[in-house]
C-alpha cells in the first residue's frame, strides 16, 4: 500500500490523499468495501488510463486525478453516472469563469474543442458479507499543464492554458464534488430526464453535429439526433438510417463532409 499522505473530511466524502500512485482507480477498486463516496487522490499518476485503456498524461502536480467509489441501489441507468460526472466537471468550470466549455458524448469535457477532462467509470466486486453494486468514478483534469507532449499538444488543454491563471487543485476538486453530490442525488431519485436535459444543454454534439462513429473496426456517418432516455447517442446515418450508439468514437466532421 503506498504512503499515505492525508485524509481529507468533505461531507460526504473521505478523501485519502497520496503523493504518487499507479492509478487512483485501481487503489480505489481495492478499497471497494469502504463506504461510498471514498476517494482517492494522487499528485501524480505513473500508470493513469482512460477510456479503451488509453494512457492519461497525469504529469505531477499539474491536474487533478481522482477516484470515487459509488455504491448504487441498483443497476438501472448505471451508465448515466459518467454522463452525470461530465456535467458536473462542466459546470464546476462554468461558474470559475470558463469560456468555451463543451461536452463531447459520452463524457469527454472540452475547451475550445480540446479535451480538458476524460472520465473512466469501472464496475468493481467487494469480498465478504459486504455485496452489491460498486462503480469506481475516475476523473482526470488538466488544471496547472503548462504544455503537452508533441502527440497531445493539437488536441489537449488546461486551465492554465486557457485562463493563464494557476489552479489550487484542493479548491477545484471540493468544488467539483459537491456537484458530483448533487448530480448523483438526482440520479438516485431517478430523475433521469433532468441529467440528460442539463447534458444536452452543455454539449454542442448532443443534436445536428455531422459526425463520424468508430466502433470494432466499422464506421458509421450521419447527424446527431440528441440522447436516448438512458444517455445512449442518437445517430441518424447518412443511410437515412436511425442508430442508437452505445458505445464508441464520436470525432466531429467538417460541414462539407
Amino acid at each position: 500500500m503506498p504512503n499515505l499522505r492525508e485524509v481529507v473530511n468533505l461531507v460526504p466524502y473521505v478523501i485519502h490523499c497520496y503523493a504518487s500512485l499507479g492509478s487512483t482507480n485501481d487503489l480505489a477498486r481495492e478499497m471497494a468495501d469502504a463506504p461510498e463516496f471514498t476517494c482517492v487522490a494522487a499528485d501524480e499518476q505513473t500508470a493513469g488510463r482512460g477510456r479503451r485503456d488509453r494512457a492519461w498524461h497525469s504529469s505531477p502536480g499539474e491536474g487533478l486525478y481522482l477516484s470515487i467509489l459509488l455504491r448504487p441501489p441498483s443497476s438501472s441507468n448505471i451508465p448515466l453516472i459518467s454522463l452525470l460526472a461530465a456535467v458536473a466537471v462542466a459546470e464546476t468550470l462554468i461558474a470559475r469563469g470558463v469560456a468555451g466549455v463543451d461536452i463531447k458524448w459520452p463524457n469527454d469535457v472540452l475547451v475550445n474543442e480540446r479535451k480538458l477532462c476524460g472520465i473512466l467509470a469501472e464496475g468493481a466486486s467487494g469480498g465478504g458479507a459486504a455485496g452489491g453494486l460498486r462503480i469506481i468514478l475516475g476523473i482526470g483534469v488538466n488544471l496547472n499543464h503548462p504544455s503537452f507532449p508533441s502527440e497531445l499538444r493539437e488536441t489537449a488543454t488546461s486551465l492554465l492554458i486557457e485562463t493563464g491563471q494557476r489552479v489550487a487543485t484542493d479548491e477545484f476538486r471540493d468544488q467539483l464534488l459537491e456537484r458530483i453530490a448533487h448530480w448523483y442525488d438526482v440520479w438516485r431519485r431517478d430523475e433521469i430526464a433532468k441529467i440528460t436535459g442539463r447534458w444536452r444543454e452543455l454539449s454542442s454534439s448532443s443534436r445536428g453535429q455531422r459526425v463520424v462513429v468508430t466502433l470494432d473496426g466499422e464506421r458509421l456517418i450521419g447527424v446527431t439526433d440528441g440522447l436516448t432516455a438512458t444517455g445512449a447517442l442518437r445517430l441518424i446515418t447518412d443511410r437515412g438510417e436511425l442508430k442508437t450508439i452505445l458505445a464508441g468514437e464520436v470525432a466531429r466532421l467538417r460541414k462539407d463532409s
